[in-house]
């Protein structure tokens, strides 16, 4: 049974996390595949891999402008206290949409960055790309400032922001906590739209009359909950390579509870968790929302020393008026656009031990910023478990999963049926010679559906023993049971005993019920030749045991194990397919209906007409299974979809539906 679409629960900031706390991915064995799992990773402990190990620096002169013409010669670098030979450089210099440079000055500074690159085999990988991280204290911004952050916060995505950025936005509210909206990504659009639709109810900034005892007393314990969310992250940031730029939209926290003379606890908690983001490369960049505004309350209730503390401490910097956002964007901007990488080569330890880095110039007058530290990978096997769980959402929803390269498989996804109740289907191909170092006795099928805006509303998982089956294909698939919208759909399997993982995408819209008429369903295309083994990552529902689940003949009754599914490929030369196909009639008395199809080229969009015979048809209650057989006509590879139209004759009611795939 799915949650409600748009619940939001802890589960929505845990994703996030998860997605965050990525170990060592920033260690490329030389000469090999970046982010390598090897099968048994413990025999890694006795071996000497060398790897490549990438360190960003910032380097400004005494007035914060950046130095932008050192060479490798001109660092030294130092990893626990051990000087360095750096064997890969490249310097970033990163030019904003709105300013100009002369074509000369552009030329000459072009020139130097390409003399700096290093060869093909060292080139700089993208996880040393710029990455930002959004966050809106709604509950201590107040109506204004939240609607100057937002305002704020999308102007500088449209003039600031490069291509090659990563962006984050989240939010944090007393009500719902830390609030993922969009994770790391570089589709900044997807940012853009995020940011528009944070709907949230700001909190006040006091501004008549002091707080009583009891009013002081809950608003220790909200903050404190701030802090320690931000904590969270803050343990999970200092596994990401590089640094983690935080843009912080609040008024801060309040004078009075910061400097409690009887409480300290906010202060203590507050430093601890800003020094975690500074060892972890986080400086944060904090705009005051409330600006220069009167606080009728005295200065009790200002947040600005908050503020500046959180910027001074984490090697950020402090804005102090949200209204002048285009010169704030404009200085993040010279901050962070002028950066250097550095390389150099280390036996890799599977250990987990912490690494100290330190960077220096021999330039004189440099003021020098780098990373402060990395931790060495660790074997699988003694993750704990959050780590593990860490591990799972990395590879199920991040854009370029960090702790391996996966396997990736294709899927569908299409609606089944006008019901809430299993009306989803979700499935995937796996061939088993092709998912091999997934196959153990340890196995897990995990399926997970978010919305549109990012929340879970449905996710499940099972354990399995993949090493002795027999079949040359398996189908992992879940029946799901969703409100009407759009959804992004995984399906996982992975090793519990060393990791490695495969993975399956895809997108589907469940539509809304009509009210009368005719409603057909995509089809579930069928092959014959082969057999096919149903591995269940959904729940199990009312008759169903571990040992006995219940398969799709169950959702299309019309199926038989002689057929297996056709998700993407079919074999060129084969002569026949079928579909189960289901269709819904509402409010038609004794409705007669006509179906009909062709396929169409992609290429050329040539129409090719279809024959077919309905070979059974069944009904419950509205809805009707039709299995159906095509003759298809020799066909050239390439992508087809077939298109299957359904006409009730009385009513002329119509619908339409189609599905892809490809010859080859």
């Amino acid at each position: 049974m799915g949650k409600e679409r748009g619940s939001k629960t802890k589960i929505i900031f845990l994703v996030f996390l998860l997605l965050t706390f990525l170990f060592q991915f920033d260690l490329y064995p030389l000469n090999s595949k970046p982010q390598q799992i090897k099968d048994d990773q413990e025999a890694l402990k006795h071996e000497v891999v060398v790897v490549l190990k990438l360190v960003q620096v910032y380097v400004t002169d005494k007035k914060g402008n950046p130095v932008t013409d050192l060479a490798k010669d001109d660092f030294i670098l130092y990893d626990n206290g051990k000087l360095q030979a750096i064997t890969d450089f490249e310097k970033h210099i990163l030019f904003t949409p709105e300013k100009k440079v002369g074509k000369k000055v552009k030329a000459d500074i072009e020139e130097k960055v390409e003399e700096a690159k290093p060869s093909p085999v060292s080139k700089i990988p993208d996880s040393m790309n710029r990455k930002f991280f959004l966050l809106l204290d709604i509950t201590r911004c107040g109506l204004a400032g939240y609607v100057r952050s937002k305002k704020a916060a999308l102007h500088f995505l449209e003039t600031q922001i490069q291509p090659s950025d990563e962006v984050a936005l989240y939010s944090y509210s007393s009500t719902s906590d830390l609030t993922t909206h969009e994770y790391l990504t570089m589709d900044h659009e997807k940012v853009k739209k995020a940011i528009k639709r944070i709907r949230q109810i700001p909190g006040k900034i006091d501004e008549e009359g002091g707080l009583t005892t009891a009013e002081m007393e809950r608003m220790k314990l909200e903050v404190n909950r701030f802090i320690n969310e931000i904590g969270k992250f803050a343990k999970s940031f200092r596994y990401i390579p590089g640094y983690k730029n935080i843009i912080l939209f609040s008024a801060g926290i309040e004078r009075d509870l910061l400097y409690d003379a009887n409480d300290p606890s906010i202060r203590l908690n507050l430093q601890e968790t800003v020094k975690e983001l500074a060892a972890a490369n986080s400086p944060i960049y904090t705009v005051n929302t409330a600006g220069t505004r009167v606080y009728f309350n005295g200065q009790g209730s200002r947040g600005d020393h908050s503020l500046k503390m959180i910027s001074d401490w984490s090697g950020g910097k402090y804005f102090y008026d949200v209204v002048h956002y285009k010169s704030i964007s404009e200085q993040i901007q010279n901050i962070t656009s002028h950066y250097y990488v550095l390389g150099y080569s280390i036996d890799e330890n599977w250990d987990g031990k912490y690494h100290e880095i330190k960077a220096k110039v021999k330039r004189k007058g440099c003021i020098v910023r780098a990373q402060g530290g990395y931790f060495n990978p660790k074997p699988f096997k003694k993750f704990t478990k959050f780590e593990k769980e860490l591990h799972l959402m990395d590879l199920a929803l991040a854009e370029k999963p960090q702790f391996q390269d996966p396997l990736n498989f294709p899927s569908v996804a299409f609606p089944c049926s006008s019901n809430k109740e299993s009306n989803l289907v979700l499935l995937s191909e796996m061939g088993l010679d092709k998912i091999e170092e997934v196959r153990g006795e340890k196995t897990e099928v995990v399926a997970l559906i978010l919305d549109e805006e990012n929340n879970i509303v449905d996710t499940s998982r099972r354990k399995i023993d993949l090493s002795k089956m027999p079949q040359k294909a398996i189908y992992p698939f879940g029946v799901f049971s969703l409100s009407s919208g759009e959804y992004k759909c995984r399906l996982i399997l992975r090793n519990l005993e060393t990791g490695k993982g495969a993975v399956a995408s895809s997108t589907v819209v469940i539509p809304e019920s009509p009210d009368s008429g005719l409603r057909l369903y995509p089809p579930f295309l069928l092959v014959t030749g082969k057999e096919a083994f149903y591995l269940k990552a959904s729940k199990l529902q009312k008759g169903e045991t571990e040992e006995n689940p219940l398969s799709l003949i169950n959702v299309y009754p019309s199926l038989s194990g002689e057929y297996s599914p056709l998700v993407e490929v079919l074999d060129k030369g084969i002569s026949k397919i079928l579909a189960a196909v289901q269709y819904t009639i509402f409010n038609i008395q004794a409705p007669e209906v006509e179906l009909s199809a062709h396929l169409i080229k992609k290429s050329s969009g040539e129409k090719i007409p279809l024959s077919f015979s309905i070979l059974s048809t069944q009904k419950e209650e509205k809805t009707h299974t039709v299995l159906i057989e095509f003759e298809l006509p020799e066909l050239q590879p390439g992508k087809y979809s077939l298109d299957i139209a359904a006409e009730e004759e009385t009513t002329r009611s119509k619908s339409q539906t189609t599905r892809t795939f490809l010859i080859k």
